[in-house]
């Protein structure tokens, strides 16, 4: 059954309760509890009997004389209003005020119930600075920046990334990142995204190509990440986005040169084997066409037939050469061991 409740029940809610209740009339306070008045810095029974106004703000004193005036003339309560107090010491209290009317020894009344909302006020205030200072870093971020839906269309682009991709943001909101996304990226970026969407991985980072408006293809690092709701569901992805084509031209522009010292290294290096080669089957056949006696030609005659299967055999393995690296020194001397086996060293009469 309802529980039944006295009228000094009542009144021991409203004296300890931790919200200031106050009762007044047009003008003057007629009651505080301890919490009202502990909060305007006086006790209750100083203030009974004081001009209400005289602890409105003055950015709130027409607010409230209006809400006053519509009390009189309707005698019904209104909608909850914030309202600034000052307290005797000078602080201001913003706070939200519910006015009811009420009786009160027998004479009409209003009853305020007061809520300090200083920390929902510093909360909003944290809030709006905070989305003030997300708010310039993105409009005015070095770097492209993007919110995109889940499923892939840009809903917000800042201008370094429009800039970037040649395109206007209104122009990228009728899109997708993957119109332009080189298509041989986009299937990773797919099951990143999935795996954000799932709660596998909270972000990711990763260099893909972008195709810009004018079919310039650019190279980007991008680190992506989701916001999620309330409740944890992911509702959008944050993108940040970096062009690194000069860094990626510089890289391939060393891997070249990196690639053409090696197959200079390896031409010298060749140069010098079959020169070796060349000195010593250009002097036996020298002895062979001019000093050879018959009992020399033979040897001779298979010194030539050496140098000359020694030099098809460089020519052999250089076809099928691959690591233009490959070089093993002999003193100080670059050679490169392009036989297919050991050779002997030729003697030169």
């Amino acid at each position: 059954m309802p529980q039944t409740f006295r009228s000094e029940d009542f009144q021991a809610m409203i004296e300890s309760a931790p919200e200031a209740v106050i009762v007044y009339n047009f003008e003057t306070f007629l009651y505080l509890n301890p919490f009202a008045a502990e909060s305007l810095g006086a006790d209750a029974a100083s203030l009974v009997g004081q001009p209400i106004m005289d602890f409105v703000h003055p950015d709130s004193k027409g607010l409230v004389v209006e809400r006053l005036g519509q009390l009189a003339r309707t005698g019904a309560a209104g909608p909850a209003m914030d309202v600034r107090f000052v307290s005797r010491s000078g602080a201001v209290i913003p706070a939200e005020i519910v006015n009811v009317p009420i009786t009160f020894d027998g004479h009409p009344a209003i009853l305020g119930l007061i809520r300090d909302i200083s920390k929902r006020n510093d909360a909003e205030r944290a809030l709006r600075e905070s989305e003030e200072l997300f708010g310039n870093a993105f409009r005015h971020s070095p770097h492209g920046m993007a919110f995109v839906s889940l499923d892939g269309r840009w809903l917000r682009a800042n201008r370094s990334l429009c800039d970037l991709l040649g395109y206007s943001e209104e122009e990228l909101r009728k899109i997708s990142f993957e119109t332009v996304t080189h298509p041989e990226d986009v299937a990773e970026d797919l099951t990143n995204l999935a795996r954000l969407v799932s709660g596998e991985i909270s972000s990711y980072t990763r260099v893909k190509r972008y195709y810009r408006k004018d079919s310039r293809l650019i190279w980007v690092s991008v680190a992506v990440s989701a916001i999620h709701d309330s409740g944890g569901a992911p509702i959008y992805f944050v993108g940040q986005v970096q062009d690194i084509t000069s860094q990626r031209q510089a890289e391939q522009e060393n891997l070249e040169a990196e690639r053409l010292g090696g197959i200079a290294e390896t031409t010298r290096a060749v140069a010098h084997e079959i020169n070796n080669v060349l000195t010593a089957l250009t002097m036996n056949a020298e002895l062979l066409a001019h000093d050879a006696s018959p009992e020399e030609i033979p040897a001779l005659a298979e010194e030539v037939l050496a140098a000359s299967n020694r030099i098809a055999a460089i020519v052999k393995r250089l076809r099928n050469l691959t690591d233009l690296k490959s070089v093993d020194y002999l003193g100080d001397k670059k050679m490169l061991d392009l036989s297919s086996g050991p050779h002997k060293t030729q003697t030169v009469r």
